[in-house]
C-alpha cells in the first residue's frame, strides 16, 4: 500500500518547501512582535535592546490600555451571550423543520458571514442617528457584534445537532416527556461542549472587531482593538507590541480551548451513540 509521501513523488519536495515558507510567513512576524515587546529601550528595534518586561507592566498599569480592554471584554461577552442563545435556538429549530425549510433557515443564518462588517456598521449607525437614547450606549455595538458571532455559533452547534441520535428523542416521547423536558434533559446536555466551543470561537471573533467600534462607540470611548489602531498611528512604541503580544496569546489560548472543547464534544457524542 502506497503512503501519501510516496504518492506525491517528484512533487513532495516542492510541496514541503512551500509549506515551510508558509509556516515561516505565519510565525516569524509573531516572533518578531514578541521580541520587540521585550526591549528595555524606548524604541521599536529588532533585535531588541536588552531584555525587560517593563512595557508589559506599563500596559497593565495604564488606565488608557486597561479601560479599553475591560470594555472589549464586557461588550464581547454580552454579544457572545446573545449569539449563543439565538445560534443554539436556530440550530435546534432546524432539526424540527422539513429538509427544504431547514436549508432555507440554515442559509439565512450563515449569510451574515459573507457580508462585510462595514455593512452592519453603516446600518446600525443609521439606527443610532434615529434613536437618541442609543447614541451614548453600547446597545447597537453589542447587537452588531452578536450578528457577527451568531453564524459561527450556529455552525458549530449545528455540527453537533446533526449527530444527535433521533432515537433518543423518540424514546423520550414514548416515555411521556414533552419538548421542554427533552430539550433540558436530553438535547442540551449533549450539546453543551459544542455550545461552549461556539461561544469561545465567537468571542475570539468579536473581541478583535474594530470596524463596528469606529462607527458605533460614543465619542471618546475606545475598545482595545480601536485603542491599538489609534496607538499605531500616534506613536509606535513598545507598549503597542506588548499589548499586541498579550492579545495574541489570549487568542491562542482561546483557540486551543475551542479545539479541546470540540474534541470533547465529539467524544461525548460517540459515547452516547455507541450501543
Amino acid at each position: 500500500m502506497r503512503t501519501a509521501a510516496s504518492a506525491l513523488g517528484f512533487y513532495r519536495a516542492p510541496i514541503l518547501l512551500v509549506s515551510l515558507l508558509a509556516g515561516l510567513m505565519l510565525f516569524v512576524p509573531f516572533l518578531v512582535l514578541v521580541a520587540t515587546s521585550w526591549t528595555s529601550g524606548g524604541l521599536l528595534l529588532f533585535p531588541p535592546q536588552g531584555f525587560s518586561l517593563r512595557w508589559y507592566e506599563t500596559v497593565l498599569q495604564d488606565p488608557r490600555w486597561m479601560e479599553p480592554f475591560a470594555l472589549s471584554l464586557a461588550v464581547s461577552a454580552a454579544a457572545t451571550l446573545l449569539a449563543v442563545i439565538f445560534g443554539t435556538a436556530g440550530a435546534l429549530a432546524v432539526l424540527r423543520l422539513s429538509p427544504r425549510s431547514a436549508r432555507v433557515v440554515r442559509t439565512l443564518f450563515i449569510v451574515p458571514i459573507a457580508l462585510p462588517p462595514v455593512a452592519y456598521a453603516i446600518g446600525l449607525y443609521g439606527v443610532n442617528l434615529q434613536l437618541d437614547a442609543l447614541r451614548s450606549s453600547f446597545v447597537t455595538l453589542i447587537l452588531g457584534e452578536a450578528l457577527i458571532a451568531l453564524p459561527y455559533v450556529f455552525v458549530v452547534v449545528s455540527a453537533a445537532t446533526g449527530r444527535l441520535d433521533p432515537n433518543l428523542r423518540k424514546a423520550a416521547v414514548t416515555l411521556g416527556a414533552g419538548w421542554p423536558l427533552i430539550l433540558r434533559r436530553v438535547e442540551l446536555p449533549l450539546l453543551i461542549p459544542n455550545i461552549v466551543a461556539g461561544a469561545v470561537f465567537g468571542f475570539s471573533i468579536v473581541f478583535d472587531e474594530v470596524v463596528l467600534s469606529v462607527f458605533l462607540l460614543p465619542p471618546g470611548v475606545q475598545t482595545l482593538p480601536l485603542k491599538m489602531l489609534s496607538a499605531s498611528t500616534e506613536a509606535f512604541s513598545p507598549a503597542l507590541t506588548a499589548a499586541s503580544t498579550m492579545v495574541s496569546l489570549l487568542a491562542l489560548i482561546v483557540l486551543a480551548l475551542f479545539a479541546w472543547l470540540s474534541r470533547a464534544g465529539a467524544r461525548r457524542m460517540r459515547k452516547v451513540s455507541t450501543p
